[in-house]
């Protein structure tokens, strides 16, 4: 069986990105997956247009039996749209959803361009979603069957976390979807009490405007890190004592499950997928979006006591071998590549 998968650089930042990393690194013993990149930072224009010419090539030279689409929101889902025209209907075809506002930007479009929203998701076979809450999302948008395979990550054969850290660390794009100034609210409420904590915000996104407003706080306990490649993010990783992320809207961020692989436990809230991976007060905390105030209030109870760290983390550990796995994730994907090639969608 063979897959051709369309999707962003591999190199880029994201959580995308990370998950076609994971695709590229699986080694297939039921399918081969031939890649096809639709965006790069440079060049985005001409890499979409070079990538519709190419897929018509290889469904012309190659034997493929389905395309698997990685789609967002805004310009990833009209590249897509624009992409899957290249596809002639006798193919097999997916829409794999990352998208963290595609509700947000679906519902700003005029009455119009919701229907043609509707008619592109109606041309594929299958929707794959990455949780139950965004599966009711897509059951209102269209006829198309709905599947939900969440992401996935390798884990260490070892829980690696150390309890007694003292640093609190963000990973991903800095900005308000993300809750990243409220992390700055939170940080000069735990400096109060725990002066000796230090929260590092790594990413990309509004680092000058999130570095002024430290400055404008006089804030002494947080700083700004950059975008980590996976060696130096798996070394942060080592001495972390939380992964701190207050997002207001998410679809199942790579980066809980990245930190949770490595025992981490996570201050999160409870939006998109991620109630599905944190149990609130079992392997991490969930909290609703803004409640600033009581996630200061939870890290430091939680940084005063070893045992509920290590409690914690080895759940969280455990959480991730059981439920999100790489391998048992492939194995789901295959399972669904062989049923929709066998008209079972």
């Amino acid at each position: 069986m063979k897959i051709l998968m369309i999707g962003p650089d591999s190199k880029a930042k994201g959580g995308m990105a990370t998950v076609l990393n994971n695709f590229k690194s699986f080694t297939y013993t039921d399918c081969q997956i031939i890649f096809l990149t639709s965006w790069r930072e440079k060049h985005r224009i001409w890499t979409a247009i070079k990538c519709f010419f190419q897929i018509r090539k290889t469904l012309k030279q190659q034997q493929i039996d389905l395309i698997h689409f990685h789609v967002a929101q805004k310009g990833s889902f009209f590249r897509k749209a624009f992409l899957l025209a290249a596809v002639p209907k006798k193919y097999h075809t997916l829409f794999h959803m990352h998208a963290s506002q595609f509700d947000t930007f679906y519902e700003v479009q005029p009455t119009f361009m919701k229907k043609w929203i509707g008619k592109v998701f109606n041309r594929v076979d299958e929707v794959v979603v990455l949780s139950q809450e965004w599966a009711q999302f897509y059951w209102g948008l269209t006829n198309t069957k709905i599947s939900i395979i969440e992401n996935a990550v390798f884990i260490p054969k070892k829980n690696p976390y150390a309890t007694n850290q003292k640093l609190i660390v963000t990973f991903g794009k800095i900005g308000e979807r993300k809750g990243s100034y409220d992390i700055l609210n939170i940080a000069k409420q735990v400096a109060t009490t725990m002066p000796d904590v230090k929260f590092i915000l790594y990413g990309d996104g509004e680092v000058n405007k999130i570095q002024q407003k430290i400055k404008d706080l006089e804030l002494s306990n947080i700083s700004v890190g950059g975008w980590l490649d996976d060696k130096m993010k798996s070394e942060v990783m080592k001495h972390a004592a939380v992964h701190l992320l207050p997002s207001y809207q998410e679809g199942l961020p790579m980066a809980i499950l990245e930190t949770m692989s490595y025992g981490i436990p996570n201050i999160s809230t409870d939006v998109g997928g991620i109630p599905q991976i944190i149990q609130d007060g079992e392997n991490g905390y969930t909290v609703r979006p803004g409640e600033n105030q009581k996630m200061a209030r939870i890290l430091e109870l939680f940084l005063r006591s070893p045992e509920l760290q290590r409690q914690l983390s080895d759940k969280a550990y455990q959480t991730l071998n059981d439920k999100f796995s790489i391998d048992d994730n492939f194995k789901k994907w295959i399972h669904l590549y062989k049923k929709i090639n066998q008209g079972g969608s």
